[in-house]
Formats: structure tokens, sequence, C-alpha cells
């Protein structure tokens, strides 16, 4: 009797190599299969640019999170767990990549659970994997006209494109563009499982979180202040330190900024902590300048106590070890926080408190996460700032030269105060320990 002989699996993984370029961590992302050394020509997608598209520029959480996650888990359904596997990706079908994609909606490719995965979590995996297709049929060999991958049953003429409409995050610039549509439709669920970020977190919300920090955990206290009063993202409040904060002193309201020009090394393991979306100046607003500099000098003290401060790398948040905090242990620390105050919320709604029953109302459909700070920063200032460009240099939307801003009338006194009613300043947090 003769024995089918199963091939040996092909597993597919990425690393992403940490290379410190004067003093800055970039990272170089590659694709590899396990058992061999070499880089996978599949990495080349990574930097390529076919139809308009490129990743070159993407951040890491973005290939991560949007692309790689996606990519890699396809490769290993088709060359090892479906049922129609193939040994070489020219033999790659339109019905296997129906079939992972229906099987993730699902849930089934889940070993821990069979439900269905959230219906834009498919959309992204579909988005990524059309993508990388495309790519495979029109990738060319260096310096030739030769396809670099053979497809025998999926060719670029297969694909269709369809023009959108964009426009700048200011309206100033509109262009119409070519867009790659989803290679085939998988299943979805009409269940949304994911809860979706709060776009309009209340004054109540803010300030009940600063002060769950407060008791919980002081050291984000300062880092929901970057995001409520300055907007800054997890990536820029994770790599924040003493040398970026520029021209804030005491009593001083105009001029101060953050220098987020570039991603610095900030631990001795030269791991990164977080990536600056836009390498930018930020500059810090008038109305908000004197609390931001008190808060910075209450999170010193609080390092002080601790024992903390001063930091080697001059590092602001640090973790239960000792060195500066990452995003990932950020974002983790908030998520306790965010389930003290949904617990927190809950209690003062049995008490009556109408604020309470507004923001248990938020909550239930939404979650708040740091990046609801930012949101909640624009909607402080957007009605102070009514000039749309200022308001896109506050928030940090493009590169700016110069720390100078200039004002399109009304009272600056006028706005400065207006912002300073907004800002918390818990009596508490002068006895921070």
């Amino acid at each position: 009797m003769i024995k089918c002989i199963k091939s040996e699996r092909k597993e597919f993984f990425y690393e992403a190599i940490k290379v410190p370029i004067n003093g800055e961590i970039t990272y170089h992302i590659c694709i590899f299969e396990s058992g061999k050394s070499e880089v996978h020509p599949f990495t080349e997608y990574l930097t390529d640019k076919v139809g308009g598209f490129t990743l070159k520029n993407s951040s890491f959480n973005t290939l991560k999170n949007f692309h790689l996650t996606f990519i890699i888990r396809f490769l290993n359904y088709i060359f090892n767990d479906s049922k129609i596997s193939i040994s070489k990706i020219e033999d790659l079908k339109f019905e296997l990549i129906d079939e992972f994609l229906n099987n993730y909606s699902k849930g089934k490719l889940s070993p821990n659970s069979n439900e269905w995965i959230d219906k834009k979590t498919v959309k992204r995996a579909t988005y990524a994997i059309s993508h990388f297709v495309y790519w495979l049929c029109c990738k060319k060999e260096s310096g030739s006209s030769r396809r670099k991958f053979k497809m025998k049953f999926i060719k670029e003429k297969d694909f269709d494109f369809k023009k959108v409409t964009t426009h700048s995050k200011e309206g100033y610039v509109t262009k119409e563009k070519k867009v790659l549509d989803d290679i085939v439709i998988p299943i979805t669920s009409s269940k949304n499982n994911i809860r979706e970020k709060v776009v309009a977190p209340t004054d109540y919300l803010v300030r009940r979180l600063i002060d769950l920090s407060i008791e919980n955990d002081p050291m984000l206290t300062f880092g929901i202040i970057l995001g409520a009063y300055s907007g800054l993202r997890v990536g820029y409040i994770v790599q924040m330190s003493e040398e970026r904060i520029k021209g804030l002193y005491k009593n001083k309201v105009e001029g101060a900024y953050f220098d987020c020009s570039s991603n610095e090394i900030l631990r001795s393991d030269i791991k990164i902590t977080g990536s600056m979306k836009i390498k930018i100046i930020v500059p810090i607003h008038p109305g908000f300048a004197e609390a931001i500099y008190n808060y910075l000098m209450l999170h010193i003290e609080y390092l002080k106590n601790q024992g903390l401060y001063p930091n080697k790398y001059g590092a602001l948040f640090i973790n239960n070890r000792g060195f500066a905090m990452d995003t990932q242990t950020y974002l983790r620390r908030f998520k306790k926080l965010n389930d003290l105050l949904d617990k927190a919320i809950k209690e003062e709604v049995l008490l009556g408190n109408k604020d309470a029953i507004q923001a248990e109302q938020i909550l239930s459909e939404n979650k708040l996460t740091p990046h609801s700070l930012r949101h909640y920063f624009k909607q402080t200032i957007k009605p102070i700032e009514k000039n749309r460009r200022m308001l896109q240099i506050y928030m940090g939307d493009t590169y700016i030269d110069s720390p100078e801003l200039y004002s399109d009338g009304g009272s600056v006194k006028e706005k400065i105060r207006e912002c300073q009613n907004k800002v918390y300043m818990p009596i508490k947090l002068n006895t921070l320990k």
C-alpha cells in the first residue's frame, strides 16, 4: 500500500529589526519563511509602489495592524491549512482567497473562539490581501519587464479600480484618485463586536478620568493631560522627555511647544517606546500652557518621590521595571483606568448624577481611548480658534517650521481665558505621592 506523505509546513512570519540612526530608532521589516535564513521576496511588497499604492512611509503600527497581521495569516493558511492548500504562490486561485476570508470572517480560524469577526476587521483583511495579491500579479523582476511571480490563475486584468474624490483634512485640496476594489467579497456578520471610541468626551468624563488616574495610576496623569490639553497621540506621549518641552515656564503662556521632530532612544535596551506619526513641532495652546506647566511640575515631583527622577534619557513615563514606558504598556494601563471609569460612572448614576447618566449612555456604545482625548482637545479649541489653519497647527496635522503663531483676530486674552475655564486642576493633585 502506498502511503501519502504530507509535505512540510511552510510557516511564514515577520520580524521588525530596530536600527538606531543618529539617535533615532527606525524599523527594517522583513518577511521570513521558517527554516530559511534569507529574507523572503514577499518583503519587497512593503516598499514597492504598484498601481499608485505603497506602504513605504507607513508607520510600524499601520504595517502591523492593517497589513502584516492579515497577510502572514493568509500565507500560512493557503500553504498549510486549506483543504486545497498550494505548494507555490503561483498556483493561488480566487477560490482559495474567498475560502480564507470567509473562514476568517466566521471566526473559524480563531482557536479559542467561534464567534464572527467584526465586520470592520474583515474589511481591513480584505483590503490588505487584495493589495498584496495585486502586487503578486504586477511585480516585475529588477531591471526587467518579466513578472517575478508567474501567476497561473489570477492576472492583473482581473482587478478593478474605482475613482474616488478625496479631500484634505481641512478641505483645502480636492483630488480624484483610483482605488483598488476588493478582490473578493466575503460573507460578514451584521454584528459589530467592537465598541467604537468616544469622539465627543464631556468635561465630566475627562475630569473623572483625571481623578481616577491620580488615585490609581498617577504615572498616567500627565499623559492624560497631554492628550486632553494638547491633543497629543499616544506615540508622542510615550516619547515625551523634558528635552522635548520648549519654552514652558511658570506664568508664561505663549511660545511654548513640543519638539516632536524625531523618534528618540529612551531606553538602554533600545526598545522603541512609541512612534511619531508625523515628525513635527507641536505648539502648546496659550490657554493651556499654565495648566500643562503645573501638571508637569507635579509629575516631576511624583517621579522624585518614586525615586525615578532624573531619568538617564529624560523619559517622563516610566514602567514598573524602571524603563521608559512603551505604547502597549501605556494602552494597557489606560484600559484599566477606563474599566474603573465605567464602574465609577455606574455608581454615580445610582446617586442620580445627571452628568453620570449622560456619560453612561456615551460609554454604553463607545469606549474612552487615549485618542478620544485628542477629540476632546479639538472640540475644546475649535469654537475658540475659528481659523481652520490655526486649528490644524494646534492639532499637529502639518509640519510647522517655527513655533511662532499668528492670531486671526479677536481678543487673545479672551481666548486664553476660555481655555483656562476648561482646565481641571483638582486640589488633591497637590498631595500626589
